[in-house]
C-alpha cells in the first residue's frame, strides 16, 4: 500500500475512535463535499423556501469563505442532515481498508453519493416508510 492509503486508514481509524483532531480534520477535508450533496437533497426535500428563512449551509458555506455572517431567521433543517452526513460517515470510516490502494476520498465520496446511503437519509429524515 502507498504512503498515501497508509496515512488514510491511520485518520480513519482515530476519526473512528473519536479523536477529537483528526475528527475535526476530516470536517474540514469533506464538508465541501457533504454540502455538496446535503444542496442537492435540499432542492427537494427542505421543507422551508429559500425566501422566507435563510438556509443554515449558505451561512456555513459564507464562513468557510471567511465571512463573518449570521442570521437571526435561519433553517436549520439542511444544517440537520448535514451534522447526520458527518455520523453516518464517522460510524462507516471505521470499515476503510485501503483495498486496491482505494483512498480515503474515493471511499468517503462513495458513501456520500451511494443509493444505499440516500435511503438511509430517507430513514433518518422520514422514518422507516423508505
Amino acid at each position: 500500500m502507498s504512503n498515501v492509503v497508509n496515512d488514510n486508514i491511520a485518520l480513519a481509524n482515530a476519526v473512528s475512535a473519536g479523536n477529537a483532531d483528526s475528527c475535526e480534520f476530516f470536517v474540514n477535508e469533506y464538508t465541501d463535499l457533504v454540502l455538496s450533496k446535503v444542496w442537492n437533497l435540499a432542492k427537494t426535500h427542505c421543507k422551508n423556501p429559500a425566501r422566507e428563512k435563510v438556509c443554515s449551509l449558505v451561512i456555513l458555506q459564507k464562513q468557510r469563505k471567511g465571512t463573518v455572517y449570521y442570521a437571526e431567521d435561519q433553517c436549520d433543517d439542511c444544517m440537520d442532515s448535514y451534522v447526520w452526513f458527518f455520523d453516518f460517515l464517522k460510524k462507516k470510516v471505521k470499515s476503510y481498508k485501503g483495498t486496491n490502494n482505494c483512498t480515503l476520498n474515493t471511499y468517503v465520496w462513495s458513501l456520500v453519493n451511494s443509493d444505499s446511503t440516500y435511503i438511509e437519509w430517507l430513514r433518518w429524515k422520514y422514518g422507516r416508510a423508505y
